[in-house]
């Protein structure tokens, strides 16, 4: 052996043994028992247990949600539980930047406060512990607008004072129950944004502001220990009023539904998120696209009617000395912020109840549904009878089943929460109740009206608008833009409706369209409040496009539409494969799922097959393709051969029906 074959024999036994690892330990068989009784005997500890499973995360929340636009400086996120959760992870995204960690801990919503301006994002993630978390769940874009305001007690110190004659006028003075909300003067309280958030027992004095664009309660600014400051009161002119209206659109809803041209300027996300009027709450239930038809049975009665007399110069002389100036923009704005556009001046006591039918059509086509209305009217006709109803005969029960018609109601005084418990077997019942069931004990404010400050006969060489904030043109300009709202939801429910996925589009407008209403209703904003045809957002998500124009662009009218192709393949001695597809018109479209019939029924097609002569081949099969804009049909068709049928036949004809979106432009109020 040469020196370096023992060198090299040397160096291998000094090189330690790589041994492989000890297998884990294979589960164990059972051990039969001993015949004799004994216990058996356990096998020995392993010494190589397998490793434990990697612990598994918790699932990912499966929604977080937050309002699309507020003018406040705070804003709610709530989210879902995830099973296995301990904890919650929120992060928060300004203008687009980076996530930033604000929230930890185990409640499934946080109120983050002392935003500014600004485009927010949020996303969350459920936890195990500091390591362990699942995927993140993010929301949309929301636009944070905080309001610019002006502590009118730091301002003006006289206000405490006025605040005292006024509590000993409301210490006497009848209050009237209302849904309206009221919105306290910054300084006082709990002023601002919150202030709007309506509590049950909401009460009004006649002399007290109103904020006609806001549709709020503002101060009462009247001098109210006036001896010509009188309150009378009367029996109504129209006692009581009973009708059966069918709907034709969303405008005329409102109408029936008694819901103010102020109340129906409240259409922001951030007015629903805080707490929207009894109004504005009353028209957003009952609004719908048209896929609907809807009926709403109404009765009121009027028991009383209170008016009030002013003085000739009925504002309190201090607001007069102190706040009002002529000529001076932020003394406008001062007075509306404390005492609105107007003060109540009279107000009919009573009670109303809506009750509001809506049958579902979107199954049905133009024939049937107008023959389905006509049902439903009838129906209704024969169950109220006058101003009572009767009982609800079989007939017209089957039939209100058989159309699965809805049933909601609300109401402005009457037995307390009876209306939430209206639905479509007990309507006729309930109504009854709610009639009998009014008093004077639980009457409230069916209706009331309003008048203009007069000017103080010192300010008397001075024009009104001189004097007080003209919201003639911010109030116009709300209204469009009140209306491009109704029209955007007219636009965007079906796909929920019918089960799609809302476009993002769809809240992108509902931000934007929320900052240009408010805008027409902020005062110190007024300067920014524009006609929808010459808008450009100076902020949002859309900051610096033309609105008007972006949302003819992106937010579609859905329409009904549908397609019809006939097909008929034939085939001579031998095979074809069948692959056909029946669109509607574009990638915009998708299938009405409530109609379709035979093998199509709740798919949204129909299928008739005119002839089938296939001796050897397959039946055809349907399905929808195409993000559910087409139906698909396959088929084998194969002739018998030689000695057998020689020919293959399938015509058929297939119709799709369904919506698409087209290129109505949004239309705008004059």
């Amino acid at each position: 052996m040469t020196l370096l074959s023992l060198s090299m024999t040397a160096h291998a036994q000094q090189r330690p043994q790589l041994l492989p690892p000890p297998p884990a330990c294979p589960p164990e068989p059972a051990l039969p028992a001993p015949s004799d009784g004994r216990v058996a005997a356990l096998p020995p500890d392993c010494p190589n247990p397998p490793p434990p499973p990697p612990p598994t995360p918790p699932s990912t929340p499966s929604e977080i949600s937050y309002p699309a636009y507020t003018d406040g400086n705070s804003v709610t996120v709530r989210w879902n539980g995830s099973s296995g959760a301990t904890s919650y992870q929120l992060y928060e995204s300004v203008n687009n930047g980076g996530y930033t960690l604000v929230y930890q801990g185990g409640a499934l919503a946080t109120t983050l406060s002392g935003k500014n301006q600004s485009i927010l994002s949020y996303r969350v993630r459920a936890c195990k512990n500091s390591t362990l978390c699942s995927g993140y769940r993010t929301g949309a874009q929301m636009a944070v607008n905080p309001r610019n305001v002006v502590d009118l007690y730091a301002k003006y110190p006289v206000l405490h004072t006025l605040d005292q004659r006024i509590a000993a006028y409301q210490s006497t003075a009848p209050s009237f129950r209302t849904v309206v909300p009221r919105a306290v003067a910054h300084g006082k309280g709990s002023g601002g944004v919150a202030a709007r958030i309506m509590g049950d027992e909401q009460r009004f004095y006649l002399g007290d502001g109103y904020d006609v664009i806001r549709g709020e309660l503002k101060e009462n600014c009247l001098s109210v220990d006036h001896p010509q400051f009188v309150i009378n009161k009367s029996p109504p002119q129209q006692p009581t009023t009973y009708s059966i209206t069918h709907i034709t659109d969303n405008r005329h809803l409102a109408d029936v539904l008694d819901v103010s041209a102020s109340a129906k300027l409240g259409f922001t996300d951030d007015d629903f998120n805080l707490g929207a009027s009894g109004e504005q709450e009353r028209y957003a239930r009952a609004v719908t696209d048209e896929s609907y038809e809807r009926f709403v049975v109404k009765w009121t009665q009027r028991a009383e009617f209170w008016r009030l007399n002013t003085p000739t110069d009925a504002i309190l002389p201090e607001l007069t000395r102190d706040v009002l100036l002529p000529g001076s923009e932020p003394a406008r704005v001062d007075f509306r912020e404390r005492c609105g556009d107007k003060f109540i001046n009279s107000v009919n006591l009573g009670a109303t109840i809506y009750i509001v039918f809506t049958l579902d059509t979107k199954k049905y086509d133009a024939e049937t549904r107008q023959s389905k209305k006509g049902t439903l009217g009838l129906v209704i006709g024969e169950i109220f009878n006058g101003s009572l109803a009767g009982s609800i005969s079989s007939s017209n029960a089957q039939q209100l089943a058989e159309m699965n018609v809805r049933v909601h109601a609300d109401q402005v005084g009457g037995p307390p929460g009876l209306a939430a418990g209206i639905n479509s077997t007990n309507f006729n019942t309930k109504y009854n109740e709610f009639i009998q069931g009014s008093n004077i004990n639980n009457w409230s404010a069916v209706d009331f009206t309003t008048s203009n400050y007069q000017r103080p006969t010192v300010y008397s060489a001075y024009t009104h608008d001189q004097i007080f904030a003209d919201f003639t043109v911010p109030f116009a300009q709300a209204r469009r833009w009140l209306d491009l709202t109704v029209q955007q939801r007219e636009r965007c429910d079906p796909y929920s409706a019918n089960s799609r996925t809302v476009p993002k589009q769809c809240g992108t407008a509902v931000t934007d369209l929320g900052i240009a209403l408010d805008l027409c209703r902020e005062t110190t904003d007024w300067a920014l409040c524009q006609h929808p045809a010459s808008y450009y957002p100076a902020f949002g998500t859309l900051n610096g496009q033309y609105l008007l124009g972006w949302l003819n662009d992106n937010i579609k009218r859905i329409v009904s539409a549908d397609t019809t192709q006939t097909y008929n393949h034939h085939v001579h001695k031998g095979t074809l494969n069948v692959n056909d597809s029946t669109c509607l018109a574009h990638s915009y479209c998708f299938v009405n799922k409530f109609r379709g019939s035979g093998p199509g029924i709740g798919k949204g097609f129909t299928y008739t097959q005119h002839e089938y002569d296939n001796p050897k081949g397959s039946g055809p099969v349907h399905q929808l393709s195409n993000s559910d804009q087409c139906v698909n049909t396959t088929a084998r068709l194969e002739t018998g051969g030689f000695l057998g049928d020689t020919t293959a036949d399938l015509d058929y004809t297939m119709k799709v029906e369904g919506f698409c979106a087209n290129d109505e432009a949004f239309s705008i109020v004059q």
